[in-house]
């Protein structure tokens, strides 16, 4: 309700609290439970009292295509990839923050390499090939035997 309104911003108190009611009736199918008036007033103030000059903490955005679209899976998870700004992370990146956890001292780990780069663990698992996790667990076994 938060992004509708922050997308809305011209709609009046009003305009906002109908269309939130119409949102919170569940034979509108939008809501899978039944809503109570008390806890829709109480989401309404505090929709109300957000600042709209900051945008709200949203999930994930979604890309959806068009059926008629004319693109590969690969070409659309290119345009997906350049839009929410996924980052290409390469073994040699990898490689170099394996290196300065191990010099810290640290164990390495998949967690601490994203932290790292500043990508997710699943980045890491789809960028490290065999020899860098053979690395990394010698490297791994030298810290631990230098303990």
């Amino acid at each position: 309700m938060l992004v509708i309104w922050y997308l809305n911003p011209q709609l009046s108190q009003d305009e906002l609290e109908n269309l939130f009611l119409f949102i919170c009736d569940r034979s509108n199918n939008f809501v899978t439970f039944n809503i109570s008036n008390q806890l829709l007033k109480t989401i309404i103030y505090e929709v109300s009292m957000h600042d709209l000059e900051t945008p709200p903490k949203n999930k994930t955005r979604k890309i959806i295509f068009k059926d008629s679209c004319q693109l590969t899976t690969e070409q659309k998870l290119q345009i997906v990839g350049q839009i929410i700004g996924r980052k290409k992370i390469s073994e040699s990146e990898i490689y170099d923050a394996m290196l300065y956890t191990h010099d810290d001292g640290d164990k390495i780990t998949v967690e601490k390499l994203a932290n790292y780069l500043g990508c997710s663990t699943r980045t890491i698992y789809r960028n490290m090939g065999n020899e860098l996790k053979k690395e990394k667990e010698l490297l791994n076994q030298e810290l631990c035997g230098i303990s």
